[in-house]
């Protein structure tokens, strides 16, 4: 019988083979979100472009999104391939992979200014190491197993090498990371374990010329009973490292906004093998080729003022740079030693860049507080990957009664202090590291803290529960918004509306109240639906307030790697 069919017939069922065929692709490429668990390598050189390998699903290829940068998707799976500006003022772009079912979170991607290279195997020993082909290197590697990464580099005696490695901290590597310096024979001549959180960092002078052997090794970042060294393929790591200049931070490490200008424009660059005297300029974090998705301060313990935004300080030819607050209010000048007998006298709002340079140094201001007023001082210091446990003690006018303390946890958290003024005056401020390491050893010439005060106005902040948001048109979707009110003399605040705004058309979420008390005064939810077109993008979620004043906030992303953002990424999936 098939036989007896004529060419018509056939030819008569091919455009319904097509559709068919057609839906049947259109739903194994869309039935699915798309998952996105590490890049590598995962990040590159300023002014090159490099290919890289996601390691996501289900399918290939998807749409990216990565502000700052122009991304390809290559034509074998996974592959993308990023051109990276050469003057992109930043450390860090974010990838983001979607399609019409969903979106990733969104994955960091680190920005270097050195060379690039990747990990070559075998290279476990110290008799059979990679040879380097330079001492100014960024090696993007992977410890698979019980792995141990050797790299031979030469050093002329006196030289001194600064060895960084990125992983758990910046780019969620699950590995709780190993430095060492170690000599031809497998001596090991320095050694660091946590630096930058999890992630070691050192600084080695050779006392003689010749090779050294720079290796890394790790376990796991989450403490099980296992005690062997160990990896996998997401054990993706960056090792930087340099004989020549190093920046950590500035000095100081806020500066001034008037405008769209700072005030200085320059500041001293800080770090190992830095020439003394170096000055960097600030420069808005991401320029405008960040402005779609701008990284942003959490809050945090410190309680950041709204208008506190990112600066950044780097040189092309220099490896690593330097992250600045930038705030609205006066900055001092460093202080590196104050004098006892007369204080610098702070007048809030102010920052001030402080450093302990000698054993058992207190560092003591006077403070000007206003009866009834509420104040926040903080001291960053671990936060900020230097090496003090701060112990704030504020005193009143006579200096005889302390009326608030924190003594530092030794977390990386700052130190917090929070005090409603009973009198107007020049209270004492006194700071000092609990373990009194100032100026011993490469650590003790590291005691920078950041100290910043100001009175506390009446607030709030609002938190999302996630960066992203699906709306299906079958069902209402969920989305919960956390809400943190911080009443002060002024007035408590009350009533806030929280509405998602510049949605797509057919995507509606009505408005939703936060009231001071009761159930929805920490939390509410909003409401999503669709019955438009699909889209994907960026939308804002704003919360607004009348009392005790007008306030307008923007509803932030959860923090990630020490950010956060104002925006979400939206996915609207059409009604089949």
């Amino acid at each position: 019988m098939l036989m007896k069919h004529s060419h018509a017939a056939v030819r008569s069922t091919l455009p319904l083979l097509a559709i068919l065929t057609a839906l049947v692709i259109s739903t194994n490429v869309f039935a699915a979100p798309p998952t996105l668990t590490h890049i590598f390598p995962a990040g590159g050189q300023r002014g090159t472009k490099v290919t890289v390998i996601c390691k996501s699903g289900p399918t290939w290829p998807l749409a990216v999104n990565a502000p700052g940068v122009t991304v390809v998707p290559g034509t074998d799976a996974g592959k993308l391939e990023i051109e990276i500006p050469a003057d992109l003022p930043a450390d860090r772009i974010w990838i983001r992979l979607h399609n019409a079912e969903g979106a990733t979170p969104a994955l960091p991607f680190l920005i270097g200014n050195l060379k690039e290279i990747e990990e070559v195997e075998p290279n476990d020993t110290h008799r059979a190491p990679q040879v380097l082909p330079g001492s100014e290197l960024t090696i993007n590697g992977v410890l698979k197993g019980a792995d141990v990464d050797g790299f031979a580099v030469e050093l002329a005696a006196g030289q001194t090498l600064v060895a960084s490695l990125d992983a758990n901290e910046r780019i969620g590597s699950p590995v709780d990371a190993i430095l060492q310096v170690a000599s031809p024979e497998g001596v090991v001549l320095a050694e660091n374990h946590d630096d930058v959180g999890l992630d070691p960092r050192l600084a080695f002078t050779a006392k003689k010329a010749g090779r050294h052997i720079v290796r890394v090794f790790g376990f796991s970042s989450t403490p099980n009973t296992t005690i062997a060294l160990q990896g996998g393929e997401n054990f993706i790591y960056r090792l930087t490292v340099t004989t020549g200049a190093f920046v950590t931070h500035t000095i100081p490490m806020a500066v001034l906004a008037t405008g769209e200008q700072f005030d200085p424009a320059s500041v001293d660059a800080y770090g190992w093998n830095v020439p003394a005297g170096t000055k960097l300029n600030v420069v808005p974090f991401g320029g405008a080729s960040l402005a779609e998705l701008l990284e942003i301060e959490p809050q945090a313990e410190v309680r950041n003022p709204f208008d506190v935004r990112l600066g950044f300080a780097f040189n092309p030819a220099m490896a690593g740079a330097a992250r600045v607050r930038v705030v609205s209010h006066p900055v001092l000048p460093t202080v590196a030693k104050p004098d006892p007998a007369n204080p610098p006298l702070l007048m809030p709002p102010v920052a001030a860049t402080g450093w302990m340079q000698t054993p058992r140094q207190d560092d003591v201001f006077r403070l000007q507080l206003t009866q009834g007023q509420q104040y926040v001082i903080a001291v960053e210091s671990r936060s900020l990957d230097f090496p003090l446990e701060t112990v704030l003690s504020l005193l009143e006018p006579t200096g005889k009664t302390v009326v608030a303390e924190n003594d530092s946890p030794g977390s990386a958290a700052p130190t917090l202090l929070t005090h409603a003024a009973t009198q107007t005056g020049e209270y004492i401020l006194k700071i000092r590291d609990r373990n009194r390491r100032a100026g011993k050893g490469a650590d003790g010439q590291r005691c920078f803290y950041r100290l910043t005060v100001r009175a506390e106005e009446p607030d709030f902040e609002l938190l999302g529960a996630a960066d992203n948001v699906v709306v299906a048109p079958d069902k209402p979707t969920e989305f919960v918004v956390n809400v943190v009110r911080r009443a002060a003399p002024g007035g408590a605040i009350g009533p806030i509306v929280i509405q998602a705004v510049d949605l797509p058309p057919g995507v509606v979420a009505p408005p939703v109240t936060s009231e001071p008390t009761g159930a929805t005064a920490a939390k509410v939810t909003l409401s999503f639906t669709t019955t438009g077109p699909a889209f994907s993008g960026r939308i804002k979620i704003v919360g607004t307030t009348s009392q005790p004043k007008e306030l307008r906030r923007l509803v932030r992303t959860p923090a990630s790697f020490g950010a956060c953002f104002e925006t979400f990424w939206l996915t609207a999936v059409a009604k089949p």
